[in-house]
């Protein structure tokens, strides 16, 4: 028994001699713990890519766009964006040359908050974008768009049901993207050309995370351009720094947003900012031409 543990000491020796990394002089035993769990973040808007455009903005709690537990956090930064090409497809901004700026409205979910946000518009004497879904243009809501129209301000689309319409099938994207200007023309009894869209989450790419399919599909229906957004905060405090000349703000029918934009309005009026709507703002000119001629989508033509 003494012999073999004496040999065993010696194959221990021998073993630790020749197997220890050079200078190694002890053995580190390290606890295993968990991996941390990643931060939770708001899904960013994917087009520029609205992301790449995009830098985090507000967070959303429209339950339509994004939905977060009450675990996710979130901590605002400025809004730093590149300088754009003169008419880029994805825009975010207009001239920074002008004090002039765009307010816009997404989703008008909420028929309310839309109505209170024109009875600002009307209250100091500015105009804005509105962006509704096309399924949220209703017969009962029929003299509220027309009112719209008639204070100047602007309606543009955000698709028909907000999906990321370059995830599908392309006849599919392109009825999602031409409808709103059939059912708004039906709604109004005219033809009121649809100049802007937004796309859905500020995104053109498709399952690949390529912008080629979005932009051949937009193109298609018509389109020259997406407009995105370089501000969006519902605290009016952290909005204001925020905006400078050309400068697109995106809000939601919603009334934290509503309160937002009755504080931002007059600060923004007493910097020497002009609201003017989106088309305005990338050059489409202030002017609508309407007509008696109601758009009928035909899906055979694509």
């Amino acid at each position: 028994m003494k012999r073999f543990f004496l040999l065993f000491s010696f194959m221990t020796f021998l073993f630790l001699l020749f197997c220890l990394p050079a200078g190694a002089t002890s053995i580190r035993v390290v606890p295993i713990t968990a991996a941390p769990s990643p931060a939770c973040t708001p899904e960013a808007p994917q087009a520029s890519p609205s992301a790449a455009d995009s830098v985090p903005l507000s967070v959303s709690t429209d339950l339509t766009e994004n939905t977060y537990s009450s675990r996710r956090t979130y901590s605002p930064v400025p809004t730093i964006l590149p300088e754009q090409d003169d008419r880029p497809f994805i825009i975010r901004f207009g001239s920074r040359d002008e004090p002039k700026i765009s307010l816009s409205m997404d989703d008008c979910y909420n028929i309310d908050a839309v109505r209170e946000t024109l009875d600002l518009c009307r209250q100091y004497g500015i105009v804005m974008t509105f962006y509704p879904l096309g399924i949220q243009l209703h017969e009962e809501d029929r003299q509220l768009w027309q009112d719209i129209i008639d204070a100047g301000c602007e309606i543009g689309t955000h698709t028909m049901r907000h999906n990321r319409f370059a995830h599908g099938e392309k006849k599919v994207a392109i009825a999602g993207i031409l409808r709103p200007q059939e059912v708004l023309d039906h709604l109004l009894g005219y033809h009121y050309p649809i100049r802007t869209i937004r796309t859905p989450y500020g995104s053109i790419e498709d399952e690949n995370n390529s912008n080629a399919k979005g932009i051949k599909i937009l193109k298609l229906c018509g389109y020259d351009h997406v407009v995105n957004w370089d501000v969006s905060q519902t605290d009016p405090e952290k909005a204001l720094p925020r905006v400078q000349n050309g400068s697109i703000l995106l809000y939601h029918a919603r009334e934290n947003d509503v309160q937002c934009i009755r504080t931002l309005i007059p600060l923004l009026l007493d910097k020497g900012f002009e609201f003017v709507t989106v088309a305005e703002l990338i050059g489409l000119g202030a002017e609508v031409t309407t007509s008696t001629d109601l758009y009928v989508f035909d899906p055979s033509l694509y």
